[in-house]
C-alpha cells in the first residue's frame, strides 16, 4: 500500500504449531546444533534466553516453531540461524497490539475503513490474545528483508500455547524510492482474514495447508 513517499508492506498470518516437512528437518538441524552446544560449552545453553534454558525441549520447540514460521511467510529467505537472542518476548499482547497500532495508524486513517478494528478482530478470533505469550523478532539489519532501504518495522509473533497456534504479524514501511516498480498501480484493499480452525491454518513450513 502506498503512503505518500512510502510503500507499507504488511501480513498477518495464522500458523499451526504442527510439525511437517521443513519444520522437521530444521528442528532435527537445531538438536543437533544444541547437543553440539551442550558437548562442548555447556554454559552457553544456561544463558537466559527470551524463551528460557535451551536445554529445555519446550524452549528448543518455540524457538523453531518462531523460525519455521518465518522460513514459510518469507520463502526467499533462510532464518534457519537465528540465535534466541534475536529474539525478545513482549510484557503482554495489550502493549504489543498497542505498538502495531501506533506504526498502522496512519494507513488507517487514510483507508477509508475501520482497518484496525477489522485487524484485531480477526487476530482474536484465531488466537484469543488474552491467552499469549507474544515474542517479537529484532532484525540483524544486514540480510533479512527488513533491512535494506526500511524506514520501520515490526515482527510480532502471539503465541497461544494451548491451542498449538501463531499468529505472525509483519509490516514494513520503506521509502518509495528503494522499492523496485513502486510506482505500479496499487493492489487491492487489504483484507485481514484469519483460518479459525486447523484445516484453515498453516503448518509453518507447509503452504498447502492452509490460506494467507
Amino acid at each position: 500500500r502506498h503512503l505518500g513517499d512510502r510503500v507499507i508492506d504488511g501480513r498477518v498470518e495464522a500458523f499451526s504449531c504442527k510439525r511437517a516437512g521443513d519444520d522437521k528437518k530444521l528442528s532435527k538441524q537445531l538438536e543437533r546444533q544444541y547437543a553440539d552446544e551442550a558437548s562442548s560449552s555447556p554454559a552457553s545453553l544456561d544463558t537466559g534466553s527470551p524463551f528460557g534454558s535451551l536445554t529445555l525441549a519446550s524452549t528448543r520447540k518455540l524457538l523453531v516453531d518462531l523460525i519455521s514460521t518465518m522460513n514459510a511467510s518469507f520463502p526467499d529467505h533462510d532464518f534457519s540461524g537465528l540465535r534466541p537472542e534475536q529474539f525478545c518476548r513482549e510484557a503482554s499482547a495489550q502493549f504489543a497490539s498497542r505498538a502495531c497500532s501506533r506504526h498502522l495508524a496512519e494507513l488507517a486513517a487514510t483507508s477509508g475503513q475501520d482497518l484496525l478494528a477489522e485487524l484485531w478482530a480477526a487476530v482474536e478470533e484465531a488466537i484469543a490474545l488474552r491467552d499469549c505469550e507474544v515474542y517479537s523478532y529484532v532484525p540483524d539489519l544486514e540480510a533479512d528483508p527488513f533491512s535494506e532501504g526500511v524506514l520501520w518495522s515490526f515482527n510480532y509473533f502471539f503465541f497461544n500455547k494451548s491451542l498449538k497456534r501463531i499468529v505472525y504479524l509483519s509490516c514494513v514501511a520503506r521509502s518509495k524510492y528503494a522499492v523496485p516498480n513502486s510506482q505500479d498501480e496499487e493492489a487491492d484493499d487489504d483484507e485481514y482474514r484469519i483460518g479459525d480452525d486447523d484445516d484453515e491454518l498453516m503448518v509453518a513450513g507447509d503452504f498447502e495447508s492452509g490460506e494467507e
